[in-house]
C-alpha cells in the first residue's frame, strides 16, 4: 500500500494513507530524506482519522537510523534559516524599515538643493561679469 510521510521523528511518525491499517499491524516503510534513504519496520498505532495513521519504529538498521537523523537535522537547520529570516523581517517591521516616501524626500531635497546652488552660482557669475 502506498502512502505519504507527513511527520517523522527518531521514534516514529505519521502517514497519510488511502485507508488506515489495523492497529499493531507491522509494515515495512521506505522513504527518502535529505540524509539518504530509510528502510524500517514499523508498528501501526491507532488511526487519527480516515487518512492519517501514526506509527512507531520497531526495527531500524544503524545506517538507516543515521540517514534518518541526518534528514531530521537537515530539516531543522533549514527551519533555523527560515526562522532567522522571519525574525529579521519582523524586527524591520517593528523598528520601522526606511520607507520609500522618506527616500523620495531625500532625493527631491537633494535635487532642489543642487538647483539652488546652480542659481546662486549663476547670479554670482553674472554680478562678476557686470563689473
Amino acid at each position: 500500500m502506498a502512502g505519504s510521510l507527513q511527520v517523522v521523528s527518531g521514534a516514529g511518525g505519521m502517514l497519510r494513507l488511502s485507508r488506515p491499517l489495523d492497529p499493531n499491524t507491522r509494515a515495512s516503510l521506505m522513504f527518502l530524506t535529505d540524509g539518504g534513504p530509510v528502510l524500517a519496520k514499523a508498528e501501526m498505532l491507532s488511526p487519527l482519522s480516515s487518512t492519517q495513521q501514526a506509527f512507531r519504529f520497531v526495527a531500524l538498521d544503524r545506517n538507516y537510523r543515521r540517514n534518518l537523523q541526518l534528514g531530521i537535522q537537515s530539516h531543522l537547520s533549514q527551519r533555523s534559516d527560515e526562522d532567522r529570516w522571519i525574525a529579521k523581517y519582523r524586527s524591520a517591521m517593528i523598528h520601522g524599515a526606511p520607507s520609500r516616501r522618506g527616500a523620495l524626500k531625500i532625493v527631491f531635497g537633494s535635487v532642489a538643493f543642487g538647483i539652488l546652488v546652480l542659481i546662486c552660482a549663476a547670479c554670482f557669475l553674472r554680478l562678476e561679469l557686470l563689473k
